[in-house]
């Protein structure tokens, strides 16, 4: 999910937020480390600088992804939401008070917080309708479709190429099902000529329609 259109490190860098720009802490983390989890830690705002992190809800051995932050995105520790490095990362951090006094009035700082919410409850929701609607197999579907669609890149062929990144345990948390069962699913999409991967890390769609048709994107 890449919630900002603009760059907000650099919109940070006018004139006129350059005490603003002094005053961030830079952190660094690890592949896998939390920037920041549910009731943990203080409630601050920050910026990827570097890296791609990933937005979930947890619930007992269940993930729910909310989305994938990459640079310029801004989000908050104090969501409720897990936030986990998916490679080694940079953020520019601020606390709340800094933030509220120097950035909530500017127009593309509103704009990308709209963004944020509006992006989070479309994935929340889509989550709880593939809960309620779906089986593992249109779930998986859906999941393949999403990423292809936001962070895929296209060949001349029309096929797309996506990187996941993501174990097949943690992409059966992310759909509600056991590894045995996704890496089933994951093989029988292979077979249909549906999905292919060159790599643990990476995902071929040939024809992301004929894959949208099996997640039935949208019939709910």
């Amino acid at each position: 999910m890449k919630f900002l259109k603009e760059n907000l490190l650099d919109h940070l860098q006018r004139p006129e937020f350059a005490e603003l720009h002094a005053s961030l802490i830079k952190r660094s983390y690890k592949k896998g480390a939390f920037v920041c989890q549910p009731d943990v830690g203080e409630n601050r705002v920050f910026i990827i600088a570097r890296g791609r992190v990933r937005v979930y809800l947890g619930y007992e051995d269940k993930e729910f992804s909310l989305g994938i932050l990459t640079k310029g995105d801004i989000y908050s520790t104090h969501t409720g939401t897990f936030v986990q490095a998916l490679e080694d990362i940079e953020i520019l951090m601020a606390d709340i008070h800094t933030f509220r006094q120097k950035l909530v009035g500017d127009p593309e700082v509103t704009k990308a917080m709209v963004r944020v919410l509006g992006d989070v409850l479309k994935t929340s929701f889509s989550i709880i309708d593939g809960l309620a609607f779906k089986d593992v197999n249109a779930r998986l579907a859906a999941l393949l479709v999403n990423a292809g669609r936001r962070h895929g890149k296209s060949s001349d062929d029309g096929s797309i190429f996506v990187q996941l990144d993501l174990s097949v345990e943690q992409i059966a948390r992310l759909v509600g099902a056991t590894r045995q069962t996704v890496s089933t699913l994951l093989n029988d999409l292979s077979r249909a000529g549906l999905i292919s991967r060159p790599d643990r890390a990476t995902f071929l769609i040939p024809d992301l329609a004929a894959l949208e048709a099996v997640g039935g994107i949208g019939s709910h």
